[in-house]
């Protein structure tokens, strides 16, 4: 039982930590036409979505803790509370839900990959 817990934990952290650089950088590449730099294309987007490096750090941890304790259906309610939340902000501007889409699905896939090791760890 103990050891189930801490190999949630330990995933969870590990989501939440390897995913917090990887995830930004995965969205300035998909900002960039093929041979350009990634380049910000103005500050709406970053406005925006203020808050979301934080949120996604809290989403990675309990997507990856929930599949690894054998509870991935918490990921839809981990789903649901991010994107009602950003309602308002995703229906107001193109450039945030695109953003709100491509940072979601890979953090998502990416805490998801963590989890799935964890719970192979266990069983």
């Amino acid at each position: 039982m103990w050891t189930e817990v801490l190999i949630a934990v330990a995933a969870a952290v590990a989501a939440a930590l390897i995913g917090w650089p990887l995830v930004p950088l995965f969205l300035r590449l998909t900002h960039a036409g093929p041979g350009e730099k990634p380049t910000r294309t103005g500050t709406e987007e970053i406005e925006v979505l203020r808050g979301g490096l934080w949120v996604g750090i809290v989403e990675r941890a309990l997507i990856a803790g929930a599949i690894v304790l054998g509870r991935p259906e918490l990921m839809a309610v981990v789903i649901a509370v991010k994107g009602l939340g950003r309602f308002a902000e995703i229906k107001s501007s193109a450039a945030a839900g695109e953003r709100f889409i491509i940072g979601t699905f890979v953090s998502i896939a990416f805490a998801c990959l963590i989890g799935v090791i964890g719970w192979a760890v266990i069983t």
